[in-house]
């Protein structure tokens, strides 16, 4: 007999910057925009969506606070992204 599974699960992973960048853009903001609004400096906000820094708690809360969207999904992204690293 055949397991099947109704749970989706890629074997790869998009860096969270990645999202970022489109939930900005959905926004209606530019990344300088949206860099004062978070108080996060646009240097790190171009760093985190060309994938050279993580999204950290710190960020993550300032995410929340500015876009609405809930640190959770940025921790799950982060993860994932790790784990895809190291498993390459």
């Amino acid at each position: 007999m055949r397991a099947t599974t109704d749970q989706w699960n890629p074997h790869w992973a998009v860096h969270p910057g990645e999202h970022l960048a489109a939930c900005i853009g959905s926004h209606g903001l530019s990344r300088e925009r949206f860099a004062r609004v978070a108080d996060i400096p646009v240097e790190t906000i171009d760093a985190i969506i060309g994938g050279q820094h993580p999204i950290t708690l710190d960020i993550a809360v300032r995410i929340e606070r500015s876009l609405g969207i809930m640190p959770d999904l940025w921790f799950i992204l982060q993860s994932k992204w790790h784990r895809q690293q190291k498993a390459s």
